[in-house]
């Protein structure tokens, strides 16, 4: 995940925003939707895939569940025990896909996978992982 310039994800920046104690900005209404899924369960997912003897297929992996970005926004400040609130700006034109739900369906058939990690799981794991690494910056400098 880039942490730093143009394609920085909105989970980074909304963390530096908590983090600095500034305001976690989002862009139209928030009603954008993704499916988010944890690194770990990406991670199972290649190794039922390389284990499988399945070939020549393609497969979505998700969490098979639609999240708002205000929903993220506000579950992510929740595991942070922050009471920031959101500021809305009109939306940019970036990404004009509102909606993504993955279907895990062919993964689960072939692969046996299912994913574990919630969303309140993983962004608690990327919050500890991001404000150590943070943290070990800072003491570099």
């Amino acid at each position: 995940m880039d942490t730093d310039g143009k394609y920085t994800e909105v989970m980074i920046r909304w963390l530096d925003c908590i983090t600095d104690g500034n305001t976690p900005l989002i862009y139209g209404e928030g009603n954008t939707t993704m499916d988010f899924v944890y690194v770990k369960d990406v991670a199972k997912a290649n190794v039922a895939a390389l284990l499988s003897e399945v070939t020549d297929e393609v497969f979505n992996i998700g969490y098979c569940e639609e999240t708002s970005l205000k929903q993220l926004l506000e579950l992510l400040l929740r595991v942070n025990n922050s009471f920031l609130q959101p500021e809305f700006r009109e939306a940019n034109t970036v990404n004009p896909v509102s909606r993504r739900l993955a279907d895990n369906s062919k993964a689960k058939r072939l692969l046996n996978f299912q994913p574990m990690v919630s969303l309140e799981e993983g962004l608690y794991e990327l919050s500890k992982w991001y404000f150590t690494k943070k943290e070990a910056l800072i003491q570099k400098v």
